[in-house]
């Protein structure tokens, strides 16, 4: 089985913004969504994106007017990002997450972890270290925004675990979701259509199953008021406001 990061760097970051549904439809969702959230640089112009990817939150919160040190383990998705940021007031990092706060000057007005990004992490104990760094990092008055996918409140069985991602005349992307008790391991299958032939390519790695009422108990205990808990489309998003003024 490979590391989180492996299976980006050797299997997914080629494909990721494809399985998006294309970059275009998951930036213009958040652009939806950071407007419906009213987010804008009150509290500091200064946003970090963790777990950024190919820029589907940067790029939007940069033409929100906020600075943006976008980090990720993935440089060929950070090499996407700088692509399209054109004279955007984005950074990109090539870091673990855990450890952005080594890459910042001053406290962030606004953090996001967005995209199923928490769930990479490699166990419960990293997730709560994590959101400690994160709500002793954040101004007061600033927001914290997460989302993740819920591998909860049930369990698919059967052939419900096997799931078509997309599928165009040259690829085709599925894949197989097998649960443990606190993960799960899922098992990425790639056809490409090579040569006239289709090649079946297959990777594996393993996700957190989290609870939201664990990591909002935790954001509270920190100084977090939850303000908003929403699903959009198969992802529940958390946002989260921390007491005080700037």
């Amino acid at each position: 089985m490979k590391s989180v990061r492996n299976h980006y760097d050797e299997f997914l970051a080629p494909v990721y913004s494809w399985i998006l549904g294309d970059f275009e439809n998951a930036y213009q969702a958040n652009v939806e969504l950071f407007a419906s959230l009213e987010l804008s640089p009150e509290h500091g112009d200064l946003a970090l994106d963790l777990g950024c990817g190919p820029g589907c939150q940067s790029l939007p919160l940069a033409e929100r007017g906020f600075s943006v040190i976008a980090i990720d383990f993935c440089q060929e998705l950070l090499d996407e990002l700088k692509e399209r940021a054109g004279d955007l007031q984005i950074t990109t990092v090539c870091a673990d997450l855990r450890e952005f706060d080594q890459h910042i000057d001053g406290p962030p007005g606004l953090i996001v972890c967005m995209g199923d990004t928490l769930v990479h992490l490699p166990d419960t104990a990293a997730v709560e270290k994590f959101i400690d760094r994160v709500s002793s990092a954040i101004k007061p008055g600033g927001t914290f925004v997460y989302s993740i996918r819920d591998y909860v409140s049930s369990e698919p069985a059967g052939a419900d675990r096997f799931v078509l991602i997309r599928a165009d005349d040259q690829q085709i992307f599925t894949c197989f979701l097998d649960y443990k008790e606190n993960v799960v391991h899922v098992h990425d299958v790639l056809y490409r259509k090579e040569d006239g032939a289709w090649k079946m390519h297959i990777s594996d790695y393993l996700k957190l199953r989290l609870d939201t009422a664990e990591i909002n108990k935790r954001l509270q205990a920190n100084g977090l008021d939850i303000s908003q808990q929403m699903t959009e489309k198969g992802m529940i998003v958390v946002v989260a406001t921390k007491f005080g003024s700037t």
